[in-house]
């Protein structure tokens, strides 16, 4: 007959180590950090006295598709790193209290996964957690004209917004204005082979003259931001000359002229005169024009860039009788404004004088003993003579 006491005692040890074993567990905590910076990695075992034979770190990522031992620490705290990680891994927890935290420094995006803390103990066995990394990539971002848009009837791409390489992708919109009724946005997301994200945000509208150097915002939000990034814009739009006109320059320079347009980008300009060459070669926007009767007829201003050109005229006549004018009427001025400083002047000596008459009647009144005394004396002076 089998003994019950041989059945009951190795059931109730079976009972007391599956319950004990039931209660040592180990706590973790995943990590997200911005790519370049370190990660700490924590776990520690909880509810055992057990002893602590070592501490194992495993990793699995995109690159490694199974774990893989990486870091190994000792119950005297020692440490052993293999498989490529080398000096980036620390160990910062504590063999006391059976901290296995590892600090893993200046992280890549190839860091990104699943890592594993083992803890060997005795007689128990190996207890482990899984603890998840995630690396966020800031992105770059801009706005540009891949192509400058001409002005015309057709919806062309008038700007993009982009924000390349970020992890996880970025958000991307756009801050119009006026302009929310006369342009539309598309934004496109696609994933890069290493695992980032590129936005790109199109604005699109029918281009025309009207919309060059008009402001707008682009605006980026992104996790690893401490704030959202706005990119001021103004839209390049190119066109033909479109008016042409010549004009002078000041009053105080009545020989100088310019020739004024619309156009974008900048046009060249080319001076000429009707059946006369002119006394130089001119290639700016402006002209030189003696005010002589030989100076008379037609002057043409001729303006271009690769999209179209124009064409502004001034037609000069100036008589010797407008010379002799002109002169007179300078004469007048500079007279006018030499009498102006005399009698500016003589307004200032008549002050200056008024206010020494005021002193010296104010001087004489609070001081009558000295006017009587030098009064006294004129008599005296008066009576010897």
């Amino acid at each position: 007959m089998i003994n019950l006491q041989h059945l009951l005692l190795p059931s109730v040890i079976l009972f007391l180590l599956c319950g004990r074993t039931a209660a040592i567990r180990v706590i973790g905590q995943s990590a997200t950090v911005t790519v370049g910076q370190d990660a700490t990695l924590f776990c520690q075992l909880v509810e055992t006295n057990e002893r602590l034979t070592r501490i194992t770190w495993q990793k699995r990522t995109r690159e490694i598709l199974t774990n893989k031992n990486f870091f190994y620490i000792t119950p005297e705290g020692k440490t052993e790193s293999v498989n490529g990680l080398g000096d980036r891994t620390e160990f910062i927890g504590d063999i006391k209290e059976i901290i296995g935290t590892i600090l893993l420094r200046k992280v890549t995006l190839l860091d990104e996964g699943i890592y594993t803390c083992i803890f060997n103990v005795f007689p128990s066995g190996p207890f482990e957690t899984e603890i998840h990394l995630n690396i966020q990539v800031p992105p770059v971002v801009g706005v540009t004209t891949d192509v400058i848009p001409v002005a015309g009837e057709s919806e062309v791409i008038l700007a993009t917004c982009t924000a390349v390489k970020a992890r996880p992708a970025a958000d991307v919109s756009w801050r119009l204005g006026a302009l929310s009724n006369s342009v539309k946005v598309q934004t496109n997301v696609s994933a890069d082979p290493d695992g980032t994200y590129t936005v790109k945000s199109f604005l699109i509208g029918v281009a025309s003259k009207d919309l060059n150097k008009q402001k707008v915002q682009c605006s980026v939000d992104h996790i690893s931001l401490n704030e959202e990034l706005i990119l001021d814009y103004a839209l390049i739009i190119h066109y033909p000359p479109q008016v042409v006109y010549i004009k002078s320059v000041n009053v105080l320079t009545p020989e100088e002229f310019q020739c004024v347009v619309d156009a974008n980008p900048r046009p060249t300009f080319t001076w000429s005169r009707e059946n006369k060459a002119l006394s130089r070669h001119v290639d700016a926007d402006s002209l030189i024009i003696p005010q002589t009767s030989d100076s008379n007829g037609l002057y043409l201003c001729n303006v271009s860039n690769q999209y179209g050109n124009g064409t502004g005229t001034l037609y000069m006549q100036v008589s010797r009788e407008s010379t002799t004018v002109c002169w007179v009427l300078f004469s007048f001025l500079l007279l006018g404004f030499i009498a102006t400083c005399l009698l500016e002047w003589k307004f200032n000596v008549f002050e200056r004088l008024r206010t020494f008459l005021s002193e010296l009647r104010n001087r004489t009144r609070h001081d009558p003993v000295s006017t009587g005394s030098s009064m006294s004396h004129s008599r005296s002076r008066s009576q010897d003579h």
